[in-house]
């Protein structure tokens, strides 16, 4: 029978300042040390103790208090649990610049504070740094969902950035699709995706990875729901957004079969370049700065356009759930972002309220100048007779 291992005890080494924890492992019932980092007795005993609990929480299977959990791993089981998904590789660039920032700190150490200082000291834009914290909240839930960590109350996050409601009116998105037509090396690829854009609404990355196939010109319809896929690669760490699946406006309709007729057979990409179809064009960006700048626009993105088409289907009195529909948008997020209205309806409606005032005014005054001249009249008259 064989002999029982020692328990871990403290040992001290010659030549050596700090104690040592000495120890038998459990998988290969080898001998190993490792240094508490501390001279001191009494430190040396409370590490000693640390140890002993958490050997025997990882014999349990109990999960781990928050002041024993390293960010790093629980950012690097969430990275293992997401591997393969969607999206994998917008995440690893959260998970890169968060591990820049928390190195060895722990679970613990995620509070008011330490969250601050993390947005403050990032030079990128505010609403990125929140999404990476999201992503480390979902990181530390995962890990306490799997009993992996006790349970944990993760900080209120910093709010978001106000997001923008610049939009285009119908003559300034003509200006900008003339504008586009001036730009020789992009105008093939840059007009259709305004067109696609104006018309859909869509996030530019479901336009420019649209195929043939996602294109069913009978029924004309367009879907952006690439391979079956149901949300954007564009996503929090929760989920993601969807993408939506509609019939085309026959403006639409009529240029892509045109396209279609031209290039269909030589490419699957319905973007790609004019003399060499095979190859795909992944982005409209350089172009689309060049010809808002020629169209004398500011603060104008790609991303404009789906707010544009928004804003222009609530002002032709659309209900607001055929919207959510059609643009496969949540109630939330059109009454925070999109639901502003162009003020020049809103000017007429002040300019008709004050004809109708001074009409009213001018029928009064008639009315009152109509009676004093009959009061006239029949005094006069008695006084003539």
């Amino acid at each position: 029978m064989p002999r029982p291992a020692d328990p871990p005890k403290l040992k001290k080494r010659k030549n050596r300042p700090f104690f040592f924890i000495v120890f038998h492992d459990a998988e290969t019932g080898k001998r190993r040390e490792c240094s508490t980092g501390t001279s001191n007795r009494d430190e040396a005993e409370e590490k000693l103790e640390d140890f002993l609990r958490d050997r025997r929480t990882q014999r349990t299977g109990r999960p781990v208090p928050p002041h024993k959990m390293k960010i790093a791993q629980t950012l690097d089981d969430y990275a293992n649990f997401k591997m393969g998904k969607k999206a994998a590789e917008r995440l690893s660039y959260s998970l890169s610049n968060l591990l820049t920032f928390w190195q060895d700190k722990t679970v613990d150490q995620i509070n008011p504070e330490t969250v601050e200082q993390y947005w403050r000291s990032s030079s990128r834009k505010r609403s990125t740094c929140r999404r990476e914290l999201t992503d480390l909240r979902s990181a530390v839930n995962h890990s306490i969902k799997m009993n992996r960590l006790q349970e944990f109350r993760f900080p209120e996050l910093p709010k978001d950035s106000k997001p923008r409601k610049r939009w285009l009116t119908q003559s300034e998105y003509v200006r900008l699709f003339w504008a586009a037509g001036d730009e020789y090396r992009s105008k093939f690829t840059l007009r259709l995706f305004l067109m696609i854009a104006f018309y859909t609404g869509a996030r530019k990355s479901a336009i420019m990875e649209l195929e043939w196939t996602q294109i069913d010109f009978k029924a004309g319809k367009l879907n952006f729901n690439k391979d079956g896929a149901e949300f954007d690669e564009e996503v929090d760490s929760e989920g993601g957004k969807p993408r939506s699946h509609i019939p085309m406006p026959p403006e639409l309709l009529r240029h892509l079969k045109r396209r279609f007729d031209l290039y269909g057979k030589k490419t699957d990409f319905v973007f790609h370049q004019k003399h060499n179809p095979a190859r795909r064009v992944k982005s409209i960006d350089r172009g689309f700065r060049q010809a808002a700048k020629k169209a004398g626009l500011k603060q104008v993105t790609p991303h404009t356009l789906r707010h544009t088409r928004v804003s222009l289907l609530v002002q032709a009195g659309e209900k607001i759930s055929d919207v959510s529909e059609y643009m496969a948008m949540s109630f939330q997020t059109l009454e925070k972002v999109y639901s502003h209205f162009n003020n020049d309806h809103i000017r007429e409606m002040a300019q008709r309220l004050g004809r109708s005032r001074n009409a009213r005014r001018t029928n009064s005054t008639e009315r009152e100048i109509r009676e004093k001249s009959e009061i006239f009249e029949n005094t006069k008259n008695r006084e003539i007779s």
